[in-house]
């Protein structure tokens, strides 16, 4: 079984997520946004994987959260044995339109282009999507990509979690039986 729970700290903030990735794209999650709530869910379900994640009240819980599903990805990956390793994936929303890559490559990196144009969704601060992107690269020891543009700032957001969900199940899905890599470990 591929499953994984983690905790999240971030300057005194703490959440925890628990991932199942061979679940069937169910999420329950409590981050403190509606807003994010509603993007893990889509993530969830487009990831095919088992989410439940929650977030203490606090100034960090955004980045805490990320830190704590990252880990969650990182023990269910293992050794990173069997998997693909690489994925992509790109996903249009109406006007606007996401492409993501991504690589278990145990070497945390995130490139991040493209503008949000309002300061909030919602209850979501638009200036979070970058910190809560980069502690779930952090946690998850990955390398990721993404590339957006369009008109509305929600379709933006939407179309980046459901390309990442597409591409992470892309990248985790079975190829082999080694580690994906030519020094044997990842």
């Amino acid at each position: 079984m591929r499953k994984g729970y983690a905790e999240g700290l971030y300057r005194n903030c703490r959440a925890e997520a628990e991932l199942d990735l061979d679940g069937d794209g169910s999420a329950a999650v409590s981050s403190g946004s509606g807003f994010l709530d509603h993007m893990l869910t889509a993530l969830a379900r487009t990831s095919g994987w088992d989410l439940t994640a929650r977030a203490e009240p606090g100034f960090y819980k955004i980045e805490a959260l990320g830190s704590a599903i990252g880990r969650a990805l990182d023990r269910s990956l293992g050794e990173r044995r069997g998997i693909r390793r690489y994925g992509s994936a790109s996903v249009p929303m109406d006007e606007a339109l996401a492409d993501v890559s991504l690589d278990f490559s145990g070497r945390p990196y995130l490139v991040l282009c493209g503008q949000l144009e309002r300061a909030g969704i919602g209850d979501f601060d638009s200036d979070l999507l970058a910190p809560f992107l980069e502690a779930l690269v952090q946690g998850g020891r990955l390398t990721l990509h993404i590339r957006f543009y369009g008109e509305n700032d929600h379709h933006k957001i939407e179309s980046i979690f459901k390309a990442l969900g597409l591409a992470l199940r892309h990248a985790a899905g079975p190829e082999g039986t080694g580690v994906p890599s030519t020094k044997g470990l990842i």
